[in-house]
């Protein structure tokens, strides 16, 4: 039988630091929702499974309260490198008889629309060199940085450089989740071919940024219909970059480019609607307790090893309902 296991986050919302007054008031979501993690029957002679979750935490754009965890085992809370709340159990395989595994993260969350005309998050990032690194999948190679130059060229600033980014992608990339490759956020890959899915994107974008000298952060998380309750059967993922006494401005290059809508395409860069909510956010994480694989790419599914290997046969659902 499942056990639930209790997990408080911390409540309130960092204040908004306004440059320029709003033409209007942020849109506001409130919901709860339900993150169930499924994992597949493991391998027939595993002595030991270790399953790590992804868990949602507040920040200047969302609020999450009543955190629960319901997991077959109990959960140990920590944080992993890149300061995400991580939920972590233990398996005996021999006890769950060949079957699958599910566990449960549900929580209640008020998500805020981000505006470009009054940025919310102004936090200058601590050590701006952790945001221009390069990832194992995000390399700044020559013929990036080449790109990045010739966008880049007669810009003035980080905001004109990445809104020249952002029209690059949105102009010649295409959401696509059917050729083999997509999905691990690989920017040589979509320098190659130009299609992908969110990120596959945002991973050319942090690219561009970065070899620029412009800090960008990636944060992963989950879309919410327009209807007042649903299941979302997958992620979504978008790039925040640092401006300079602006703060960080968000974009999500392939929302736009999948909506083929001016309007939409003008509104993402630098503004984020409310029906969206982050999980996570960095690339090239180390857990804790810490994996035995190295760094994961991004959290989002279950992480789980098997005997101290990766163990990838995973899934994952939203169940919301809006209050």
């Amino acid at each position: 039988m499942k056990k639930a296991f209790l997990f408080s986050v911390g409540i309130g919302l960092a204040g908004a630091a306004l440059l320029a007054a709003p033409s209007r008031e942020p849109a506001i979501r409130r919901f709860t929702a339900t993150y169930v993690a499924t994992i597949a029957p493991l391998p027939e002679g595993a002595t030991q499974a270790e399953v790590w979750l992804p868990v949602p935490s507040s920040n200047v754009l969302q609020n999450v309260e009543d955190v629960k965890v319901d997991a077959p085992a109990p959960v140990t809370f920590s944080k992993d490198s890149g300061g995400n709340a991580v939920a972590h159990f233990t398996l005996d395989p021999a006890a769950l008889a060949g079957k699958p595994t599910e566990a449960r993260v549900s929580y209640r969350v008020e998500r805020h629309e981000a505006l470009l005309t009054a940025p919310a998050d102004r936090t200058a990032p601590a050590s701006p060199d952790a945001f221009l690194a390069p990832d194992r999948m995000v390399p700044l190679s020559a013929r990036v940085r080449n790109l990045a130059s010739r966008l880049a060229a007669g810009k003035s600033g980080p905001l004109e450089e990445a809104r020249a980014f952002y029209e690059y992608l949105v102009k010649n990339g295409t959401y696509d989740k059917t050729t083999p490759g997509w999905g691990h956020g690989d920017s040589e890959r979509f320098c190659d071919l130009k299609k992908g899915n969110c990120t596959d994107f945002h991973s050319l974008f942090m690219a561009l940024a970065r070899s620029e000298g412009i800090p960008v952060r990636f944060n992963i998380g989950f879309p919410l219909g327009k209807e007042k309750e649903g299941t979302v059967p997958g992620y979504h993922c978008w790039a925040e970059f640092w401006a300079p006494g602006r703060g960080w401005i968000p974009v999500d290059a392939s929302q736009a480019a999948q909506s083929h809508n001016p309007a939409r395409e003008e509104y993402l860069f630098g503004n984020l609607d409310a029906d969206r909510f982050q999980i996570t956010s960095g690339r090239d994480l180390t857990l804790s307790p810490r994996q035995k694989e190295g760094p994961i790419n991004f959290f989002i599914y279950p992480y789980v090893e098997v005997d101290g290997k990766t163990f990838g046969e995973t899934k994952i659902t939203l169940e919301y309902r809006d209050l």
